[in-house]
């Protein structure tokens, strides 16, 4: 059953956008509208408006943006029906019910999905590949545990495969919906183990194949789908949620078999990314269960590094979520090397955890070289929070010897003396015009392109934009004005980008006719240079 379109309209006109923006991270309301830091990218700067009075959302760094819906959507990690259902429970709304193609369609997905999971379960119990059998052996695995795990295969030779699909009226387009096709247009899994990727009502709606050849890459996933989004989705198996909310931590790993190794050693509480690099999407939705995230990545350099990413990352969600490392042996390479080793002294590394902030300093300490060891402190220390940092300085000056006083203010000295590169400040500035542009943009939309002299004489000042505007008048129903309906912005934030567009526009204007006047000694440019030059100093007189 779906959500009738009038009730989701009433509970819109009913709610504000600003009750899940400042509940979820930081932010200011002046009036109706207001600015906050954007969940979902890193920012120190507040680059996400918003306004109660359409209960829209714009970010003018990342572009996200839409409705009420899309925010909670994203937030929380859930489709657009759930998150009606959370801003009716908020407010104490009662929606009414009717069919929705959306979600019938999305069942029959999973239908689909479920049983292309029990073939593949089935060509594994029927012995069809006693290579992946043998495989699975050499990774301790008995009959018992590909049972459990819901284990795979899915056949080399594609004939039997396609009878199946043929036989259960799969065509190809129902395959390419679900993600099983490649960009040719071939059955994605031949000859590979298969791993089920599911929800967290244990529903599968995606695949991860280990290969037990040479052909293409060792691991291969599902390629995106209604039913499977890459960066919002775990590998777990089917005790995950439940033992997470028993043991009220979560370890994230790299892969399927550390997974089950955790699983094997008595940990259920396990997931992994799949394959591809965690994502804030990924922290958001287990932050809605536990704020302890426990770190187990492969024992090398590259887990080291998507360690230190995780500290990159963590401060872009609303949740509090702390973060630690679980230090293995040295001499195993994952959690999968311990458990294969007849190690199950697993409670002791748990207990043992650093804290991530801890592990990342003690990885850039050059006892030889105190110099760079700052150097590469500095650029830690810039994904931190001001309590973050104050107490990792802490902890660092306890490392390396030196006092946390001598620390603070080395770093404060070279923060403030280190000259921004050209490139850098090239880079900020035009990150800031696109968004006065953006502003500007529309403004010029909400009044259907009629605008006063002032505004017209801006436009003309720059050619690549009158171009692009030109274009946007050309086409009315174009879906560019989408991006541009959800922008909100104050008075003060409108005249500020017309006053920096002006300043902008006419810096450009005057380095055209400075070579241009000394192209042709056209002498009579020089009045239109001082005109240029009275309106940057009147526009920077206003700011």
């Amino acid at each position: 059953m779906g959500i009738s379109k009038q009730s989701i309209d009433d509970l819109r006109n009913r709610s504000k956008i600003s009750d899940f923006i400042l509940s979820s991270t930081t932010g200011k309301l002046r009036g109706n509208k207001g600015m906050a830091l954007c969940p979902f990218h890193g920012e120190k700067t507040a680059s996400m408006s918003f306004t109660d009075e359409d209960n829209l959302f714009h970010c003018f760094g990342c572009k996200e943006g839409g409705d009420i819906y899309k925010y909670i959507q994203l937030i929380n990690n859930v489709e657009f029906q759930e998150s009606v259902e959370i801003a009716a429970e908020k407010y104490g709304f009662n929606l009414t019910y009717t069919d929705s193609k959306f979600e019938s369609d999305q069942k029959n997905l999973i239908g689909s999905m479920s049983k292309i999971h029990n073939y593949f379960i089935n060509n594994m119990k029927e012995g069809k590949s006693p290579e992946s059998i043998e495989y699975l052996k050499s990774r301790y695995f008995d009959g018992t545990d590909i049972k459990e795990f819901r284990i795979g295969f899915a056949e080399k030779d594609e004939k039997n495969t396609n009878d199946f699909f043929k036989k259960n009226n799969l065509s190809k387009t129902d395959l390419k919906n679900l993600g099983l096709l490649s960009e040719r247009g071939n059955f994605l899994f031949k000859n590979r183990i298969i791993f089920p990727i599911t929800n967290l009502r244990n529903e599968t709606v995606g695949f991860g194949g280990r290969a037990l050849d040479d052909f293409g890459p060792k691991y291969l996933n599902t390629a995106e789908s209604s039913i499977y989004r890459k960066n919002r989705t775990l590998y777990f198996t089917s005790e995950f949620l439940s033992d997470l909310k028993k043991k009220k931590f979560v370890i994230l790993v790299e892969g399927y078999f550390d997974v089950i190794a955790f699983n094997k050693l008595g940990f259920h509480n396990v997931a992994s990314p799949s394959g591809t690099a965690l994502t804030v999407q990924q922290i958001n939705l287990l932050s809605r269960y536990t704020n302890e995230i426990y770190l187990c990545f492969d024992n090398d350099e590259a887990g080291d590094s998507a360690t230190k990413r995780v500290l990159e990352i963590k401060n872009n969600q609303p949740s509090e979520v702390n973060f630690f490392k679980l230090n293995l042996p040295k001499k195993f390479k994952d959690i999968s090397e311990l458990y294969e080793s007849g190690d199950s002294d697993i409670a002791k590394i748990i207990n043992e955890k650093v804290d991530l902030v801890e592990f990342c300093i003690n990885k850039i300490i050059d006892k030889d070289d105190t110099k760079k060891t700052f150097q590469e402190f500095r650029k830690l220390s810039s994904f931190l929070s001001p309590l973050e940092k104050d107490l990792s300085i802490g902890y660092l000056s306890k490392k390396i010897g030196i006092t946390k006083e001598v620390l603070t203010n080395e770093l404060k000295y070279q923060s403030d003396n280190e000259p921004m590169s050209q490139t850098e400040n090239s880079s900020s500035q035009i990150k800031h015009i696109e968004t006065f542009q953006e502003i500007l943009t529309a403004e010029l939309i909400k009044k259907d392109f009629n605008i006063d002299d002032d505004l017209d004489s801006l436009i003309n000042l720059n050619f690549e934009y009158k171009k692009f505007i030109d274009e946007l008048k050309a086409n009315i129903n174009s879906h560019e004005f989408e991006k541009y309906e959800n922008i909100s912005y104050s008075d003060s934030q409108l005249k500020e980008s017309i006053a920096r567009l002006y300043i902008y526009f006419s810096e450009l204007k005057i380095e055209n006719l400075i070579k241009e006047m000394d192209e042709s000694n056209d002498l009579s440019l020089l009045e239109n240079l001082e005109d240029l030059k009275k309106k940057i100093e009147f526009y920077q007189n206003t700011l």
